[in-house]
This record gives C-alpha cells, structure tokens and sequence, in this order.
C-alpha cells in the first residue's frame, strides 16, 4: 500500500487505511475549474452526505453548518503537512461547504408524504 505523502508520516498512513491513495487521486480529480468555482468528484461526496444529513437529521441545519466549518478548518490544518487528502484551495473548501449545505437543503424541506389508512 502506498503511502499519499513522501515521508510516511502516521497520520498518512491512517489515511490510507481508510481511504486508499488510488481513491483520493481519483476523488481529487477537477471536474471543472472557473475563478470562483471548483468541481471535482470530492463535491459530489460533500453534496451527498449533505443530503443523508438532511434526510435523517432535517431540524439540524444549525449543527449541520457549524459542523461543515469546523470539518473544513481540521482539514486545512491537516493540509499543513501536505496530504493530498487534505490539501485544498480556499474556494474549493466554500463549495464543500455549500455543496454540503445545499445537499442538506434537498432532502430536509421535502414534504412528507401522508400516511394512507
């Protein structure tokens, strides 16, 4: 198993454990690039969880944010010692939030279905 940065420090290795340096680099991969705006596949994973968030847990908005801003402040920290996991631009971390916040939105204002007697 390669290890995602030179060096191999442990936190690089529990990374790979839990996801495989193939899968980052694939997950990294930008979709679509502009000034403001990054896609990659990452931003369907952030959207997605957004959405099961909304789904189970829909009154949660509030702690759903807060935990959206605290995740991404660990991560640019994280990024400090240059796993790729982590390493991100500024504006790829205001999407991941709002991807994720939005994915929220989805499925937490859906209307619930009434029950048939």
């Amino acid at each position: 198993m390669a290890v995602s940065q030179v060096g191999g420090t442990s936190l690089d290795r529990l990374v790979d454990l839990i996801i495989p340096s193939e899968v980052v680099l694939f997950l990294n991969k930008t979709l679509v690039r502009q000034p403001f705006f990054i896609l990659n596949w990452w931003s369907f994973v952030h959207l997605g969880i957004g959405m099961l968030v909304g789904y189970f847990f829909p009154k949660r908005f509030k702690q759903w944010f807060w935990l959206n801003i605290i995740f991404e402040f660990v991560e640019f920290v994280l990024a400090l010692g240059g796993n790729p996991l982590f390493v991100e631009e500024v504006v790829d971390i205001v999407w991941d939030i709002s991807l994720s916040m939005f994915g929220f939105l989805i499925l937490s204002l859906r209307k619930p279905r009434k029950k048939s007697k």
